[in-house]
């Protein structure tokens, strides 16, 4: 009998702004059941926004938004290789970048770079195989189907709108196919046993069309499946605004037989939020923040997230979207959940804070808390910016 499964879960880190999407880059490896958390940062890159685990867990990439391949020993959290993009395609948008990645085996991985699919090897950063054009205005979140010929592709949009659609690469055909939603879509996920994807809206505000200075939109949002073959939405889940399901980050697929159940951190309201996928409806919405007497430890952030929100919108001109931005935090000035992930053994549901700079291990069934703790902050004492994560399991303990 399995008594305990040590895992390791690694989380991409942007540093201490309010914006995850002009910080600094770097990753936080977080081990199970020690507690034990190490951090390092890269000079040179910025935005870090996500990890992408090798096959053999000996790896993985830093996805970030400038433009750079960054590749990292999983162990000692030491860079192994860094390359340009640039020089394979041109971006003028500070967005368009390979922030997601797909690994094919331990050597070669997928990502996108300009308006195409790229095929890279470890042995040769600087020329991958093209692919084929995804047909997207800016590819966001990646991720392929269980049998690996369909890649779910999410659209940031260019630097001017939204984007409401998202993209299914045929790998046997080599073409991509849109499909138009109601929303914007950045982050997806996939079936691990069926060749279905689930797509979560990402709603935000923008005062004439500037993209750069947004602020969250207290509005309608949803959830989609995806039926890959058929490229098409077979089921969507729609929330109310006062639902705390807002700037989604880590999306997480739970399978065990019929047990199938989608977790979603939500950025923006502090809380993962669980769906229940066999009938596509049936929620539970877990709080992911520490005790109210707690949180004064927060405080340096907090202040720094309020000239955050003043350096982006003025409460005389935009106070409409402050108002916005207050309710969707359910009136806190920090930021929410950025990354959630199940353990490779199904017992627990990991959350991290960004804004509390601090993370909850909870029994996955109940969702009671069983461990809490707080992160170490910043030279100066801000939190390191958590996004999104990957887990990986490091062996077992049999009885």
């Amino acid at each position: 009998m399995v008594d305990l499964v040590p895992w390791s879960w690694y989380v991409a880190l942007d540093g201490g702004e309010l914006d995850g999407l002009i910080g600094a880059a770097g990753v936080m490896r977080f081990d199970w059941p020690t507690r034990e958390v190490r951090t390092r940062f890269f000079d040179g890159v910025s935005g870090g926004h996500n990890v992408s685990l090798s096959p053999d867990g000996s790896k993985l990439l830093l996805g970030n938004f400038s433009q750079q391949i960054v590749v990292v020993d999983a162990a000692s959290l030491e860079e192994i290789a860094r390359q340009t993009t640039m020089a394979i395609e041109e971006s003028d948008y500070r967005l368009r970048a390979n922030t997601h990645h797909l690994w094919v085996d331990d050597r070669r991985f997928i990502c996108a770079v300009g308006e195409h699919l790229y095929r890279f090897s470890l042995d040769d950063l600087a020329r991958p195989e093209r692919i084929g054009a995804h047909r997207l205005r800016n590819v966001h979140e990646i991720r392929w189907s269980r049998s690996r010929r369909y890649i779910l592709m999410g659209d940031l949009g260019p630097e001017d709108s939204g984007a409401r659609q998202v993209g299914v690469y045929d790998l046997e055909r080599n073409e991509s196919t849109i499909i138009r939603l109601p929303g914007t879509v950045w982050h997806v996920a996939v079936d691990p046993e069926r060749d279905l994807g689930y797509a979560a809206t990402y709603s935000i505000n923008a005062q004439d069309d500037d993209f750069v200075d947004w602020a969250p939109s207290y509005t309608r949002e949803y959830l989609f499946e995806i039926d890959l073959p058929r490229a098409l939405v077979r089921r969507s889940f729609s929330a109310a605004s006062d639902f705390p399901i807002h700037l989604n980050s880590d999306l997480e697929l739970f399978a065990d037989g019929d047990d199938r159940r989608l977790y979603v951190a939500s950025g923006g309201s502090h809380t993962v939020v669980e769906l229940e996928l066999e009938r596509f409806t049936g929620t539970r919405v877990v709080t992911v923040a520490p005790g109210f007497w707690r949180r004064p430890r927060a405080l340096r952030q907090w202040w720094r997230n309020m000239w955050g929100v003043f350096l982006r919108k003025s409460v005389f001109t935009n106070l409409h979207l402050v108002l916005q931005a207050w309710l969707v935090t359910d009136k806190r000035f920090t930021d929410g959940v950025y990354c959630t992930r199940v353990s490779p053994d199904g017992r627990y549901l990991v959350a991290g804070s960004r804004g509390y700079n601090y993370v909850r291990v909870m029994d996955r069934r109940t969702l009671e808390t069983v461990s809490e703790t707080f992160l170490p902050r910043l030279d100066r004492g801000l939190h390191l910016g958590l996004h999104h994560s990957e887990m990986l399991a490091r062996g077992a303990t049999a009885r």
